[in-house]
């Protein structure tokens, strides 16, 4: 039976699958952690999951959270890619939902015109985080998630995680003894050792457990994602310069850069294929969309995943578990799923998982990133934007693989949920067909039943009805003042789905 948990590493990872494990009750939870190796600080996007995650699986208070952490308001992704001036991509179901007195979902009728497909769309449009209530406060929802400053939000788990449990232990790994299962103690520089029973490698790339002292094998994503670096940096915000409601995805010559809105800083970053351009040229063309940049510093990374996850008595997450670029940003909310079924395996099991339970969750996390691979497969494939040889490589040999069959289903019938259960199941996909049309219709990749309807008066009505319902909202800073005062009460059970 398992009584005492070692996790190694201080970062988001390591802290969030303590932080779950703490839920599990009855368990010693041991982190070891170098202040020497630091984290990746460059700014965070995540997913409208990771709220539900944070505020309701793990119960963090969230008028303190926002008080503490202040991170930003994120209703979605603007990329700018494909034929299209720009595609607003949010966390509700624009495409796939069905209107009375249309025949069929609105993504039919969107070919020629891809915005105000619904309110957080038209909210996107006009640069606005949340539609105003009748009180003049904003309309929150939880279709919605946030950008973070990395250094802030860890600490903030780790504060929360010390007053709940976790010991913490200063030291770096000098040596790991196998034995049992898998691995029976960590060896510390200084004479120090810390046994377990069960061991949480959350320490980032080098993967110092399972695939370092384990030999667990790495599936390379290199057939589909091509990029293996990124330079980063940022500026200080101005007081008059806008905070933006959504993550912005920019297609560059070798690549995509990104930009992340907080409210003291503007993160930019460029991710990019050494195989097409040079560090040095990858600095030199960020600059030019961003020259407010300072300095600049480059992160090399190989995008994949281990074949197994769980082996013996550890269990890998964060960059140790797997890692795609940040395109979707989908890091923190692979950490959070993961780390949410260890603890509800390690409660339903009484302790003891047995070789069933962990070979489930190990296919569980590999379809989990296979499925974030196969969709940003789709990203790549038709974004038909710039003709440079790094795309035109994309276009040519980008491996769809799971994607493959939903975009010849799209092909042939449109954005149909018809088959969505047969196709895409919605209780195991991170991004549903929704995600996977949206990119299709927003990059205008053809299918068999457009319909060129711009006349058409449900649809001129509906999307009417969003831009003024839009109009006259909140701004990111407008939200968030409101949002950390003290004149803001969460509503109780607010997030309780996230449980």
């Amino acid at each position: 039976m398992i009584h005492h948990v070692v996790v190694l590493g201080g970062g988001t990872a390591g802290l969030l699958a303590a932080l779950a494990l703490l839920r599990v009750g009855g368990l010693r939870v041991r982190m070891v952690r170098s202040r020497e190796i630091g984290v990746i600080g460059v700014g965070e996007g995540t997913t409208g999951s990771v709220p539900r995650h944070l505020h309701g699986f793990l119960g963090m208070d969230p008028g303190e959270f926002h008080r503490e952490v202040r991170p930003s308001w994120k209703l979605g992704v603007r990329f700018l890619w494909g034929e299209r001036e720009r595609i607003d991509y949010t966390f509700t179901k624009p495409v796939t939902t069905v209107l009375p007195g249309l025949s069929g979902a609105a993504g039919y009728y969107c070919w020629e015109d891809f915005s105000d497909m619904d309110l957080n769309q038209a909210l996107m449009g006009q640069g606005l985080a949340f539609a105003r209530q009748g009180d003049g406060g904003p309309r929150v929802h939880d279709n919605v998630a946030y950008h973070l400053e990395n250094g802030a939000f860890v600490s903030w788990l780790e504060r929360v995680a010390v007053s709940r449990g976790l010991e913490i232990e200063e030291g770096e790994v000098e040596g790991v003894e196998l034995g049992g299962e898998g691995v029976s103690a960590l060896r510390l520089a200084g004479g120090g050792r810390v046994a377990g029973d069960l061991f949480v490698d959350a320490s980032g790339f080098r993967g110092e457990l399972l695939r370092e002292a384990m030999g667990e094998r790495f599936r390379s994503f290199d057939d589909t994602l091509f990029c293996d670096r990124a330079v980063a940096g940022g500026w200080d915000r101005g007081e008059d310069e806008a905070v933006l409601p959504f993550t912005v995805a920019e297609t560059m010559d070798s690549g995509w850069a990104w930009r992340i809105d907080h409210d003291e800083r503007v993160h930019r970053g460029y991710v990019y294929s050494s195989v097409f351009m040079g560090d040095g040229e990858a600095e030199e063309e960020l600059r030019k969309v961003a020259p407010g940049l300072g300095s600049l510093r480059v992160v090399k990374f190989r995008p994949g995943r281990l074949e197994r996850c769980w082996v013996g008595n550890v269990f890998a997450v964060g960059n140790a578990a797997g890692f795609v670029e940040p395109l979707e940003a989908t890091a923190i909310a692979a950490i959070c799923d993961m780390t949410k079924m260890l603890s509800l395996a390690l409660r339903h099991s009484g302790g003891v998982p047995g070789p069933e339970l962990k070979a489930s969750c190990n296919r569980l996390f590999a379809r989990m990133w296979d499925e974030i691979r196969d969709f940003l497969s789709v990203h790549y494939r038709f974004n038909g934007r710039r003709d440079t040889a790094f795309w035109r490589e994309c276009r040519e040999r980008v491996a769809l693989h799971g994607a493959e069959r939903i975009v010849s289903f799209y092909r042939e019938n449109g954005p149909s949920s018809l088959m969505e259960i047969e196709l895409l199941p919605a209780e195991t996909s991170g991004f549903q067909l929704e995600g996977y049309y949206t990119l299709l219709l927003g990059q205008k990749v053809p299918h068999a039943k457009i319909r060129k309807m711009p006349e058409n008066a449900v649809w001129q009505n509906h999307r009417r009805a969003c831009r003024a319902a839009a109009r006259g909202g909140l701004t990111v800073r407008e939200a968030s003042e409101i949002i950390r005062s003290g004149r803001w009460t969460w509503r109780p059970g607010f997030y309780d789905r996230g449980g």
